[in-house]
């Protein structure tokens, strides 16, 4: 049986899944039952890029699923803020739940950019690769930037239908010395971990 990434990452989200249910009937508790509605949120971007890929032509009406990925690409790496509900609770070991966190971290991670490892392929037939190492950067700007927007003033993706509202709330939080330094700091964390895997996986200058 041939693993590809699509039966790994499923198979490793099913054991993950797995933990969750567990936990959930062994304390009778829904503390993380946020990480599964967050996982399948982080797959949407994965699923849009691994289907633009499969096409022959990318031509302009496909614009509005390019729109849409980017939209709910900070999905991805959000499961890393997740972090910050970690800690000790009553009837289940501190280690199981650190398992059961860093699975779904993991998860959210390795499809984050699988996505955009795929996107990069689509840019790369139309954008010049003078260009591309100034575009990929921007994207993980923006992501780090949503990432705040999401974690911070509990934006999601779907709040883009108050444009206005969204647009002026992200005006005013980017000037906040917090928000530039998250954003900064994240993008460059995103980018090192994208510059690192683009070098083992593929060995070739990104």
């Amino acid at each position: 049986m041939q693993f590809t990434f699509k039966k790994t990452i499923y198979a490793f989200a099913l054991f993950s899944a797995s933990l969750l249910l567990y936990r959930i009937i062994r304390s009778d508790s829904l503390s993380y039952i946020f990480l599964a509605w967050n996982l399948f949120l982080a797959f949407i971007p994965f699923w849009i890029s691994d289907y633009l890929k499969r096409q022959e032509k990318q031509g302009f009406k496909y614009l509005p699923l390019l729109g849409i990925w980017l939209l709910f690409l900070p999905n991805s790496p959000y499961i890393l803020t997740d972090l910050f509900h970690f800690r000790a609770r009553p009837f289940i070991p501190l280690w199981f739940d650190l398992i059961l966190v860093a699975s779904f971290v993991i998860i959210g991670f390795a499809v984050f950019y699988r996505s955009v490892m795929d996107m990069r392929e689509v840019f790369k037939k139309y954008i010049p690769a003078a260009y591309m190492r100034y575009v990929m950067p921007l994207v993980f700007w923006l992501v780090a930037f949503g990432l705040y927007l999401g974690r911070y003033l509990r934006f999601n993706s779907w709040d883009i239908i108050h444009p206005i509202r969204l647009a002026k709330a992200s005006a005013l939080t980017l000037l906040s010395p917090d928000a530039l330094c998250f954003t900064c700091i994240f993008s460059v964390f995103m980018w090192l971990v994208y510059i690192t895997l683009i070098h083992y996986n593929r060995h070739e200058e990104a």
